[in-house]
């Protein structure tokens, strides 16, 4: 067998993670690569520090594109069948790692796409299962039973699966498939298949399928983590080396057949929302996969030339008729080598004929006049300044995203360069970029024959499809304008904040040593929490939060939602959104704004050094905060191109029945389309104004000396003008036992979801048991549902000890066939009052070690440390949770656990809504997810 040691590539030309301090960081591995006299490839990548920590992938490069006519289905239906019985394992090898504790999804999974089919596992014992994991993926690949009577029982799982898939987002994505990559494999070859072929498929098929393409020259493993690599291949040769070799079949179908050619498609759907027209161009694009210098350089001329577009397409909006607005241009793989590069025009529901002309004059322009030189130049700074930040510091991540980042390119076939590199070879190829050359590149695109014009119409009301004639002629139109140049670049302003001269007083303080935490009490009624710590670094981190949510008896509770949103955008009186985004780039500074029923929360970070800069704008945010024009206007039309389609469609109809069932009534009346057409920039002020207003408490969180930060506080914190308390409209599930059964479901499936909720005092110890109790019931469910009753494929159960309701809240959902629905959610309903005597004494410890373990994490993130002070300052008024946490794992006990799983379900106060097709209901032919890597999965 022959061996190399090389690096592996991650896809993007740059990337960026978080990093959090939970987990050990690995260098830059030196990763072994091989192939075994079989073909069978392989990648080895032993990561220091990862202690036992392992990974294990192995890609078949046959998706559903490889199927015959007559297979619809057929990959994915192998991925599936592989995990039972094999010629060692002929019980199943799903079951023999089930009786040696793995857990799927957990501990094992597998996905299938057009072009490959995909394999993971990470072994609960780490690398002491190694050699476990790589018998069972040896047996999946080459030994595979394929049984008819283990596909009879599996289909049923599968055909659940493709029952969870269907939906909107389904339909429209099948329609955008067949037109985006018509003329291509892609549009027959739905990954998951059809109803039909899941229940009618033969074994044979599988058996084919499996014979053509399961051969180890079309395979590649890799293993990731805490592994010697001798010992690996040596290993990978036991388990795979004796797989035969084979031919494989001649493939020349992944790109689509590109002609001369303007196609007119219609996406439509009486669920969908979406208004918008595209025209798209098609090209080979050979150049952007290419591994070196060449294929760098021409993925950098990609990213200058679409966000230099992208730019002017922004300033031109400004300028467009109110009836389109946010115009964007996007490039994306159609094939192996062919890309789209398509401009986007969202419009006004209605208008989409007067939208057209618009939508053609702006390619127009873009055709006749160059990117601006500055923006250009702009960008190559902005790239410039990454790769040299990428080029100075050596490459270190944690095990999940080195697992991430090696997978991606790994399943693309494509070398590994690590970030310094990249950042060292776009610093050597940007100067070999002129303007002329993004400018040339961009024109390759728009030169591109093969083209597509994609009407996206909401709702299923009538609209005439214009002829590709007619589309023409608007072309044609559009060339004999007189077009101005797109506006030009304004010279880049970094905008001043206003000063601020008054300063109030922090008039008590409360010390608390053993946390580190004081609690000042401000001269305007305001609180500040303040918590040293090592977690912060060099940051200072700021939480404000207050009670005026949007359900605040003084405001307009869909104003209020709407105002916090585009003064989020704004920034202050006068600014721009491009000047807040420069702003807060030049200072360092991160500000976000989020409102929920009862509470707003603001939230910024900045560097020690520009603290400043964060309380100042917090502050003019207070008192001086603007609308910019732009993003209104932007921000409306979107609210009312979701709006125009709602009342009519079946999931509006259903949200109001979950609306009824659980809280009696809406909490508030919903926007008009005339009252969003209303909508003035000084009502919006006015709600803000009234909004932040409210008393506030502050968390502030920094590895300095809290007396460092009173300057600030007192200046602009304190100085804040405050009303009294709002008084809030609680909207809180209402108590009772009610059901309903509606028939609105456009899919052939039924849909039951449940809520339950039981009144439980918010404390840290039972917080944790509620948490464990509902991994158990999430284990046991979908043991009882999936694997006895063979009646589903996916399953949702979240509950929690939601703090401020004091309420343990509880919804489960899943759908299956119509005729199993109800007594599905029966047998749900026994496993969950059977819950605490399932529950073993096993079963806790193993949550109890797994919650031990996460908290090690835990105690070293920042983000938990930031909830748990706020957590206990509400409860408590002191900082006497982050002291406690040392002891939660007591709390983790047989009876507690089993006590709140007695709570999740409770039958005196239960909703469940089941919904199931309505007459007209039809069965599609459900289609790939194109934007995702894995559309089917285990």
């Amino acid at each position: 067998m022959k061996s190399t040691v090389s690096y592996w590539l991650a896809g993007a030309i740059f990337f960026s993670a978080a990093l959090s301090a939970a987990e050990i960081k690995s260098p830059l591995p030196h990763i072994t690569t091989g192939t075994l006299p079989n073909g069978l490839h392989y990648t080895l990548v032993p990561l220091e520090g990862q202690k036992q920590r392992v990974d294990i992938r192995l890609a078949v490069e046959a998706g559903s594109v490889d199927e015959t006519d007559a297979q619809s289905g057929v990959a994915h239906m192998v991925e599936h069948m592989v995990f039972r019985a094999s010629d060692a394992y002929p019980s199943g090898v799903a079951n023999m790692l089930h009786q040696k504790g793995w857990i799927r999804a957990q501990h094992y999974n597998a996905m299938t796409n057009y072009e490959r089919t995909q394999y993971m596992m990470s072994p609960p014992a780490g690398k002491r299962d190694l050699p476990l994991a790589l018998a069972a993926l040896s047996q999946m690949v080459g030994h595979a039973s394929l049984l008819q009577s283990d596909l009879d029982d599996e289909r049923k799982i599968i055909l659940e699966e493709w029952r969870g898939k269907l939906g909107v987002a389904e339909r429209m994505n099948q329609q955008r498939v067949q037109a985006i990559r018509q003329g291509s494999r892609y549009p027959d070859r739905p990954v998951i298949g059809t109803q039909a072929t899941i229940t009618t498929m033969p074994a044979t098929q599988l058996q084919d399928f499996y014979q053509r393409w399961y051969h180890p020259s079309n395979m590649r493993l890799m293993v990731i983590g805490d592994i010697v690599p001798q010992e690996v291949v040596a290993e990978i040769a036991r388990q795979f080396g004796a797989l035969p070799s084979a031919t494989l079949p001649t493939r020349n179908y992944y790109e689509p057949q590109l002609k001369k050619q303007l196609n007119v498609v219609r996406l439509q759907d009486s669920e969908s929302g979406a208004s918008q027209i595209a025209f798209v161009f098609r090209l080979n694009d050979p150049q952007s996969k290419k591994i070196g210098e060449e294929g760098m350089r021409h993925r950098l001329l990609d990213q200058l030339a679409t966000n230099a577009l992208q730019r002017q397409l922004r300033r031109q909006s400004e300028h467009l008729p109110d009836s389109v607005n946010s115009l964007v241009v996007r490039k994306s793989d159609i094939g192996k080598t062919t890309v789209a590069v398509g401009f986007f025009a969202d419009v006004i529901p209605g208008e989409h004929q007067a939208a057209l002309p618009v939508l053609l004059q702006e390619i127009e322009r873009v055709k006749r006049y160059p990117l601006s030189e500055r923006d250009i130049v702009e960008l190559k700074n902005d790239i410039r300044q990454a790769a040299n930040r990428m080029a100075d510091n050596v490459e270190s991540r944690e095990f999940a995203d080195w697992v991430q980042q090696l997978s991606v390119g790994w399943l693309q076939s494509k070398p590994y360069v690590s970030t310094q590199q990249i950042g060292r070879d776009a610093l050597t190829l940007l100067p070999t970029i002129t303007p002329q050359d993004v400018n040339r590149h961009l024109q390759r695109w728009l030169d591109a024959p093969d083209t597509l014009v994609q009407f996206s119409v909401p709702g299923d009301g009538p609209f005439t499809l214009p002829t590709a004639t007619a589309v023409t002629v608007e072309q044609q139109k559009a060339r004999a304008v007189k077009l101005a140049p797109a506006p030009l670049p304004l010279a880049k302003m970094v905008p001043e904040l206003p000063a601020v001269t008054t300063a109030g007083k922090r008039t008590a303080v409360q010390h608390f040593p053993q946390q580190q935490v004081e609690q000042w009490q401000l001269a305007n009624g305001d609180r500040v929490v303040y918590l040293r710590t090592p977690l912060a670094r060099d940051k200072f981190y700021l939480s404000a939060y207050s009670n005026a949510g949007f359900m605040a008896k003084s405001l307009n509770p869909w104003q209020a939602q709407i105002a916090s949103q585009i003064v989020a955008q704004s920034g202050p009186l006068g600014w721009r959104a491009e000047n807040l985004r420069d702003w807060k780039q030049a200072q360092a500074v991160s500000f976000n704004v989020s409102q929920s029923a009862d509470e707003l929360q603001i939230t910024g970070l900045a560097t020690l050094k520009q603290a400043q800069s964060l309380f100042q704008l917090y502050h003019a945010m207070n008192t001086q905060a603007g609308v910019d024009a732009s993003v209104m206007k932007d921000s409306l039309a979107s609210l009312m191109r979701q709006r125009a389609n709602r009342s009519q469609s079946a999931g509006d109809l259903r949200q109001r029945e979950v609306t009824r069932l659980r809280f009696g009534q809406s909490a508030y009346q919903e926007p008009t389309q005339a009252q969003l057409r209303g909508v003035t920039a000084p009502m919006l002020l006015n709600q803000w104004q009234q909004t932040v207003s409210a008393p506030v408490t502050y968390y502030l969180m920094a590895n300095q000396p809290a007396e460092t930060f009173l300057p600030l506080v007192e200046r602009y914190l304190a100085s804040l003008p405050r009303t009294s308390q709002p008084a809030v409209t609680p909207h809180l599930a209402l108590a009772g036992t009610r059901e309903s059964t509606v028939a609105l479901n456009i899919e052939p499936r039924s849909e039951v979801r449940a809520w339950s909720y039981t009144e439980q005092p918010w404390t840290p110890q039972a917080a944790v048991q509620v948490s464990i109790a509902r991994n158990l019931a999430n284990k046991y469910l979908k043991n009882s549902l999936r694997d006895e009753a063979l009646g589903i494929y996916r399953m949702r159960l979240d509950s929690e000890l939601a703090d401020n309701a004091q309420r343990i809240e509880t919804e489960i959902s899943f759908t299956a066939s119509p005729e199993r629905g109800h007594e599905l959610w029966q047998r749900a309903e026994q496993v969950l009052a059977n819950l605490p005597q399932l529950i073993t004494a096993e079963d806790v410890e193993q949550q109890r070690q797994q919650f031990i373990r996460a908290e090690q994490g835990r105690h070293n993130d920042f983000t938990t440390q930031q909830r748990r002070l706020i957590l206990s300052d509400r409860h408590y008024g002191d900082p006497r949770y982050l002291s406690e946490v040392a002891n939660l794992a007591q709390a983790v006990t047989l009876d507690g656990v089993r006590a709140m799983a007695g709570k999740l379900l409770n039958p005196a106060n239960r909703v469940l809504l089941l919904s199931l097709p309505r007459e007209d209901a039809v069965t599609p032919d459900s289609a790939a997810d194109s934007a995702l890597p894995g559309d089917a999965a285990l």
